[in-house]
This record gives C-alpha cells, structure tokens and sequence, in this order.
C-alpha cells in the first residue's frame, strides 16, 4: 500500500477525539504569485469536504484554518506564530515561496510543529530543521531531466540565461542550477542577464541576447515573466528554443504568451492531463472552481498534503486530546520523515534525507497550444 509502514512503538490507528482536527494553511491569495495560492486553498477545500463527506480523520471532521501571506516574510512569521500558538493546529500546509519558507524553517524547533509547502523549490531548505517538509520536487529535480531532454532535441551547443534576480527559486535557477546542467552537458554558456520581478519590459536583454546568437535561453522565471520574455524574442525575430524552471511551467505561461511559447520545454513538479482517473478527477473539480483554468503544480500538491496528512493521523495514532498537542505533532513529524511512495494526484511521492520530495517529473513540452509530457511519449 502507498504512504508508510507502522514500525514497532507505534500506535495503532483509531478514531480521533474533539469536534474538529485542525490543520493549519499559509497561502499567498494576494501580492506576487496570488494564483499559486488561489488554487492551492481551492485544492485543499476539495480534499476537505471529500474527506469530511467520507466520515473526516479518524471519524472526526477536518478543519482547514487558512491565512493569506500576502507573498510577504513579515507576514508569513506572524500568521505561522499564530496557527503554532493560538489557533493551536497539528500541522501546517505551506507555505507556497521559498522566500516565506527560508526563514520559518529555523523556526519550527521551538514551536515543535510540521511545516510542509507544497510549493517552495529551492534546493536545500528542508535541510534547515527536522521539522521542515516540502511535498514538491526541488528546482534541480524538476529541471535536471528537463534540460536533457531540451538540449538533446535541439542539439544545443551554446545558450543564455536570463533570471530574476529577487525572486528566491529563479535566483537559484539562474546563478546555481542552471549554469551546472548546462556545463553537465558540454553546453557554452555565452552570458547571465538579470531582471527585477516587477519588470514587464525585456526588450533590452532580448536586444542583448540576440547580438550574441545563442542556441537557446534558459529561463529562471515565473510564468508571467518567462511569457513576456519568449513574446519578445519572437518579438526580435528569435526562434531559439527556451527551458524553464520550478515557476514558469505554470499554464499560465501558455495562455500569456500564446503561440509564442511553442516549442519551450517545462519543468514541473506535478502533471495536470495525466490521463489517471483519480488526477481527472480532481482536474475536473479544481478547473470548476478556477474558472476553466488549470492549476500550477502547486495544487495538486497542496490537495495530496492534506490526504497525506489524513494518512499519517490515522496510521501514527493521533488522538486529537488536547493534552497530546506536542506528541500528536511529534507523531506527524515522524510520519512525514518515513513518508514513502505515496501515490497521489500529483504521482508518486517519498520524503527523501532531508525531508523534500522525491520522485518522477514530467518532461513537458508546448506542442499545440497545450503542455505535452514527452516521457510518455
């Protein structure tokens, strides 16, 4: 069976005290990258009336509290305190940005409480406490098989790289991620331009770029962004293939940059028309709620967390018991640390040494108007 295996010491699972099991939610519903924490609490709403219409954890009712970030440090600090502390919940969904991530994480010690994002990609955070998870696959897993399978397709002997250089995971993509997979295969790095996440205007570095006549650009970028950039090369007249990272293979860079996008390929950390029933399932639910459009990888993954986390209760023996608050969340942090091969909508998922998410990605492509995974092809 997927998820873990109870070892000895463990409780046997069982029904649950109290009126409700409270889990706490970090979403970034306004200020950058809003979308992405949009469709994460729609996911989570899903996973909890499906869960509660099923007789909720244990046989009590699941509880999401959720508080916007606003894509702020700040304000992520005060909300987690809040959730630790007051609102007293057994574990935390999210937070969605590294950035957020980055400085909780030392944090989690001393309130004794799992953090798992569903969305933060730089590599090496989850390492910064043992209290620390991420239910997604880091930039460098994400984007190692993708930039083979791009540089081989369009035999790439030279590129460019263009990042943010505020945003926390693009800056990672860009100054550390990129350049190594591109030197792994033997590719000339001919330059790294920069820009500032409110840009909207990339003429300058396409100008830039073009002069040098590259083979291909590498992006670390969001989806707005990476669309903007891609409209200005075919813009300029360039045809060069792009690769982007953890925040561009959104469909959003689809429906912004439209034909233009053709051809790009995409990393990311969970694969939408995955023909499965269960992932068509959640797909036709979420897409409801979201107006037509399809989630960020972020969603799926954010829906698969609060299943998960049903799991570890029921499977590690949490009693809910207000007496048991630092043993129950002590029980879930074990449960995430042997987390192994969960299959759920955003596919197969183990908790490696660190505590990230380890796993198969999809390879996509922009072909027709829509993302193509060409490792099932």
């Amino acid at each position: 069976a997927a998820g873990f295996a109870l070892t000895t010491g463990d409780a046997v699972a069982g029904q649950l005290s109290g009126h409700s099991v409270k889990v706490g939610a970090l979403v970034p519903l306004t200020g950058k990258g809003a979308e992405w924490g949009q469709t994460a609490k729609k996911s989570m709403e899903i996973a909890q009336e499906e869960i509660n219409a099923a007789g909720g954890i244990g046989g009590v009712k699941l509880k999401i509290i959720y508080y916007d970030t606003q894509s702020k440090e700040a304000e992520g600090i005060k909300l987690f305190k809040k959730l630790a502390t007051r609102d007293k919940v057994l574990a935390i969904s999210g937070p969605c940005f590294s950035s957020i991530y980055e400085v909780l994480a030392p944090q989690l010690g001393r309130y004794k409480i799992s953090m798992i994002s569903y969305c933060s990609s730089k590599p090496g955070l989850s390492a910064l406490s043992k209290w620390a998870f991420r239910n997604t696959l880091t930039s460098d897993k994400q984007l190692a098989p993708v930039v083979a399978a791009w540089v081989k397709e369009y035999k790439i002997k030279s590129a460019i790289i263009i990042h943010d250089i505020e945003d926390a995971v693009s800056k990672a993509e860009g100054t550390k991620i990129l350049p190594g997979l591109l030197k792994k295969h033997g590719v000339k790095l001919l330059d790294m331009m920069t820009y500032r996440t409110k840009d909207t205007d990339f003429s300058a570095q396409i100008t830039k770029a073009k002069a040098m006549n590259p083979d291909a650009i590498a992006l670390g970028a969001c989806y707005q962004q990476a669309a903007g950039i891609v409209k200005e090369a075919r813009k300029q007249g360039m045809k060069v293939p792009f690769v982007g990272g953890a925040c561009s293979g959104s469909p959003g860079f689809i429906e912004l940059g439209g034909s233009a996008t053709e051809g790009s390929y995409m990393s990311t950390a969970a694969w939408i028309d995955d023909p499965r029933q269960k992932v068509q399932a959640y797909v036709k639910k979420i897409t409801a709620r979201n107006k037509g459009k399809k989630p960020p990888y972020g969603g799926p993954r954010a829906y698969d967390t609060i299943y998960i986390l049903k799991m570890i209760m029921e499977g590690r023996g949490v009693t809910n018991k207000s007496g048991d608050l630092e043993s129950d969340r002590d029980k879930i942090r074990a449960g995430w640390k042997n987390l192994k091969g969960y299959n759920g909508v955003s596919g197969e998922t183990t908790m490696n040494d660190v505590g990230d998410g380890s796993g198969a990605t999809a390879i996509l492509k922009v072909m027709g108007g829509k993302y193509i995974n060409v490792m099932k092809q």
